[in-house]
């Protein structure tokens, strides 16, 4: 991903949030203790003005805090807050999923005898009327021992140890736009 802009988020009032950045197309999220900032590759004035009316105050910055010496990897498998007092820098890389793949994941059937599942064809139906939308993502999150160790009793978290290029080559996972994942993860 080229990033053409860097722009530090603070929430003013919580309205779709997941909503706009699905609009947006992909990015990623940066999440340290001076804030939230997002990375993306479009212009500042396309970018500026959908944040905005998702009620955000939107500051363009140079770029996001660096990753210190002595910071570990680990991937998390959830959207749950680290919560006060955890010092890490929590990454969040968002894409949208196309509505073709996501209509094909959801309306596949696990076994050929058995139908789809009712809340696969409420959210199929959701996503043809456009009132719902997917976000891939994947994130990880860099803190030091200590805090991974803090950290892994409130989030689901796996240390990377060996594998360093598990990091970035995950399958994204995915969230619903109107169930506000990922504005809860940006902004608690």
């Amino acid at each position: 991903m080229t990033v053409a802009t860097t722009l530090r988020l603070e929430a003013v009032r919580f309205v779709a949030f997941d909503c706009r950045l699905a609009r947006l197309g992909g990015g990623r999220l940066t999440r340290a203790a001076l804030g939230t900032y997002l990375e993306i590759d479009r212009g500042i004035e396309d970018v500026t003005r959908t944040p905005a009316m998702a009620s955000s105050c939107v500051t363009r910055c140079v770029g996001v805090p660096g990753l210190g010496a002595g910071l570990r990897p680990a991937i998390a498998f959830d959207l749950t807050p680290l919560g006060e007092g955890v010092e890490a820098i929590d990454i969040v890389e968002v894409r949208p999923i196309p509505l073709s793949d996501a209509s094909a994941a959801l309306m596949r059937r696990r076994l050929a005898w058995l139908g789809g599942s009712r809340h696969s064809r409420e959210a199929c139906r959701r996503l043809l009327r456009d009132e719902d939308a997917v976000l891939g993502w994947r994130r990880t999150v860099w803190c030091s021992v200590a805090s991974l160790r803090v950290a892994r009793a409130r989030v689901r978290l796996r240390p990377v140890v060996f594998d360093r290029a598990a990091v970035e080559s995950r399958a994204l996972q995915w969230a619903y736009v109107n169930d506000g994942a990922v504005e809860h993860w940006a902004f608690a």
